[in-house]
C-alpha cells in the first residue's frame, strides 16, 4: 500500500507520546509499504528534509509548540484557534501533497496546525482517511478537557468556548472513514458526544518498542522506606497536588515515604509546592529519562486529575517491573489490572490514594508481586501486534473504496 501519514509534529521535533507513536507506526509499516509523512515546522526551523518526511511551514499566527512558553494574549490565542478550526492555506498544502503521491489511504494523527478541515477535502478527493485519537482536540481546543483546576466536558456539557471552537470539527469528522482510539476511554468519550457515527471505530493500544522492553524486570535497589515515583508534567491537571497531599497525610500518621518526581512545570507552582510540603522527603528531579527513574522507585503513581488518552508511562513502568497506582480517569485504568498489576483510586481523592499507598507500605511483598505481574502483562503491548492491527484496518478501508 501507499500510505500517507499526517502529524502536526514528528521526531526529532517532538513534545509528547503522540509523535513517538506516529513514528513507530511509520517505521513499522515502511518495510512492507510505501509510507510518506507530512509534518509541520516553524518558519525558523533548520530541520533538514529526511527521505519520506516532508516538513512544511505552519501557516497561522505563531508557532504554538515553543518550549520557551512564549506568553500570548488571550485574543491572539483565540485567533489562532479560530484559524486552526478551518485553515484554507494548510488545506491547499495537504491537497498538493496528496495529489503528488496518489496514496491508497491517509492516516491522520494530531492535526493542530493543519486543521481538521483537511478531512472534507480528502473525502472530496475520494481518499480514504483513518484518524488516530491521541488527545481531546476534537472536543477541546486545549486538548485536555481541563480548565480552572477542574475536569471539563466529561459529562454532556462542555464550556461555551469548546462548543463554539470545535463545532466545525464535528462536521469535518463526518468525512472520516475510520477512527482509532488509543484506549476505549478516549473513543467512548468522543462517541458519547455524538462523533464518528458513520465511521469504523476500533481501539489499538500504543505499544512499547524494544528499548522500552527490558528482558527482565529492573532490579530494585535496597530502600528502608517505600519509594513512590511520578513522571510527567508537574501541574494540577496531572494530579501532582493529590500525590503530595496523600504523602503528607501518611506522614502525619507516622508512615515515612520517599517521593521521586520527574518532570517540569511552572516554576512558581513548583516553588509553592516546595514550601507547602517542605517536611516531606521529595526529590525534584526535573526532566529525566524513564530508565533512570525505575531503579529509584518501588511504585509509580499516576494521579491525573484530567482525562488521559492512555498513559504511556504506566506501560513503561510495567515493562520495567514496576506496578502503578492510577486514578480512574481516562485510559490509564485499562493498563492496570486492579489488585493484580497495580491499583486504582477515585480521581482527586487524597484519602483513597493514601489508603492504597499505606497498603503497599504495610505489605512490601504485595507491590513486588504486582510488579512481577505487570512485567508479564506488558509483553502484550508489542509493536508488531500494533502494526499488524493498523495494516489490517488500512486494507479494510481501502477495500471498501474499490
Amino acid at each position: 500500500m501507499r500510505i500517507g501519514v499526517i502529524s502536526a509534529l514528528y521526531p526529532p521535533t517532538s513534545i509528547g507520546g503522540a509523535e513517538v507513536m506516529a513514528a513507530q507506526l511509520v517505521n513499522g509499516l515502511s518495510p512492507q509499504d510505501d509510507v510518506h509523512v507530512l509534518t509541520l515546522e516553524s518558519v525558523q526551523s533548520s530541520i533538514h528534509q529526511v527521505r519520506g518526511v516532508e516538513r512544511v511551514p505552519l501557516r497561522n499566527l505563531y508557532w504554538p509548540y515553543d518550549r520557551q512558553k512564549v506568553s500570548r494574549s488571550s485574543v491572539s490565542r483565540l485567533a489562532w484557534h479560530v484559524i486552526d478550526t478551518a485553515n484554507p492555506w494548510m488545506v491547499k498544502v495537504v491537497e498538493r501533497w496528496v495529489r503528488a503521491h496518489q496514496f491508497d489511504v491517509v492516516c491522520t494523527q494530531n492535526l493542530q496546525g493543519f486543521s481538521t478541515s483537511i478531512w472534507p477535502m480528502l473525502s472530496r478527493m475520494r481518499m480514504p482517511v483513518v484518524h488516530v485519537l491521541h488527545d481531546f482536540s476534537l472536543l477541546c481546543p486545549r486538548t485536555i478537557l481541563f480548565r480552572n483546576g477542574k475536569l471539563c466536558g466529561h459529562g454532556p456539557k462542555r464550556c461555551a468556548e469548546c462548543r463554539v471552537l470545535t463545532g466545525p470539527r464535528f462536521k469535518h469528522a463526518q468525512s472520516l472513514d475510520a477512527v482509532v482510539g488509543v484506549s476505549h476511554s478516549i473513543l467512548n468519550l468522543h462517541q458519547e458526544h455524538g462523533l464518528f457515527q458513520q465511521a469504523r471505530c476500533s481501539v489499538i493500544y500504543n505499544a512499547l518498542d524494544a528499548q522500552s522492553m527490558p528482558a527482565t524486570p529492573v532490579q530494585w535497589s535496597h530502600s528502608a522506606v517505600l519509594r513512590l515515583g511520578f513522571l510527567g508534567r508537574l501541574d494540577h491537571a496531572k494530579g501532582v497536588d493529590v500525590l503530595l497531599g496523600a504523602a503528607q497525610l501518611l506522614q502525619q500518621q507516622g508512615i515515612a515515604l520517599r517521593l521521586v518526581l520527574g518532570g517540569r512545570g511552572q516554576e512558581g507552582q513548583i516553588a509553592a509546592w516546595k514550601e507547602q510540603f517542605a517536611d516531606l522527603h521529595i526529590e525534584w528531579c526535573g526532566h529525566m529519562a524513564p530508565s533512570v527513574l525505575w531503579p529509584e522507585i518501588d511504585v509509580l503513581v499516576f494521579p491525573s486529575a484530567s482525562m488521559e488518552a492512555l498513559g504511556n508511562v504506566v506501560l513503561e513502568a510495567a515493562a520495567a517491573g514496576r506496578p502503578s497506582i492510577v486514578s480512574r480517569h481516562g485510559g490509564a485504568p485499562e493498563l492496570v489490572e486492579d489488585g493484580v498489576t497495580g491499583a486504582s483510586f477515585a480521581p482527586g481523592d487524597v484519602h483513597d490514594l493514601a489508603r492504597l499507598i499505606a497498603q503497599c507500605h504495610a505489605q512490601p511483598g504485595l507491590w513486588r508481586q504486582w510488579g512481577d505481574a505487570a512485567f508479564l502483562r506488558a509483553q502484550r503491548f508489542n509493536v508488531s501486534e500494533r502494526i499488524r492491527a493498523f495494516r489490517a484496518l488500512f486494507e479494510e478501508v481501502v477495500h471498501a473504496y474499490r
